[in-house]
């Protein structure tokens, strides 16, 4: 406006001064109409770009459901084959049952609550305690190297006969071993080998067929130790008749730092009534 009060004070210059003024008013004009369309088109694409962003978030969400969902049904159809194969190995001692179901069972149930209690913390988590449950009817797998004259036999067994039959945990790891070398990294192989093979060892070292005694035995094989015997106890077999399991607990009591780790044998002792109701459900 200015600038066209200098231009009336200059007659020959006002129809350009006019002509300017209307210019910029129009540039103006032309400037906040596609200030206004630019904005309105980024309102725009930046919903869609929201829409899409959400239905990529909602797809991805999906995908990783998809992807566990077929996870879980892998490694279930993966429990149910090495279930189906230790049954099949047990199947020829017909007292054995639901040994391997009710042994998963005390092994889940005893590493929970020694995680609980705080027992044996660097070692013990969530995924140990799925990996031991699922391992753990790997325990005897070996067995089905052992002849039946042996293993089905109805008393007891002669010193040379007992040597062929230890060799049960050597047969087990030797198989599954064969197994983790395609698959090192695996902890689920690795806890069944090495409960395959100490479960049998003893706290004072007084066990087979290494001879470990104390912590050198593998936490697994300890755990296993407990389940195992608890089982056995409470169990007929061929050579004995099945306990109470009261007595079955007396008798575990003075196995204590003897045969069994102290720490989780107290555990055990703790929490024996559930230990109870497991073997009663799967009796």
């Amino acid at each position: 406006m200015n600038e066209l009060k200098q231009h009336i004070s200059c007659p020959e210059r006002l129809p350009l001064a006019l002509f300017d003024c209307f210019a910029d008013r129009v540039d103006n004009k032309i400037q906040n109409r596609l200030v206004s369309e630019l904005m309105a088109k980024y309102a725009e694409a930046s919903k869609k770009l929201d829409e899409s962003n959400k239905k990529l978030f909602d797809y991805s969400l999906h995908l990783e459901e998809l992807v566990q969902k077929k996870t879980r049904e892998m490694t279930a159809s993966k429990i149910a084959v090495i279930h189906a194969l230790v049954k099949l190995s047990e199947s020829r001692d017909e007292d054995t049952g639901a040994h391997i179901e009710r042994t998963s069972g005390y092994c889940r149930l005893l590493a929970q609550k020694a995680w609980e209690h705080g027992i044996y913390k660097g070692q013990l988590d969530e995924p140990y305690i799925e990996n031991i449950e699922k391992a753990s009817p790997l325990h005897d797998i070996g067995k089905v190297g052992i002849v039946d004259a042996i293993l089905l036999k109805p008393g007891r067994l002669t010193d040379e006969e007992f040597e062929i039959m230890k060799t049960h945990v050597l047969h087990g790891y030797n198989t599954l071993s064969s197994v983790e070398k395609t698959h090192p990294t695996n902890r689920f192989v690795r806890l069944g080998m090495e409960i395959s093979k100490y479960h049998h060892e003893k706290w004072d070292g007084s066990g087979y067929m290494g001879g470990l005694s104390g912590e050198d035995i593998p936490l697994s094989a300890r755990i296993m130790a407990i389940a195992d015997v608890y089982d056995a106890l409470r169990s007929k077999r061929v050579y004995k008749e099945a306990f109470s399991h009261k007595k079955s607990v007396e008798i575990m009591a003075e196995g204590r730092k003897k045969h069994f780790d102290p720490l989780l044998i107290d555990i055990f002792f703790r929490h024996q009534e559930q230990f109870c109701q497991i073997y009663e459900a799967n009796a």
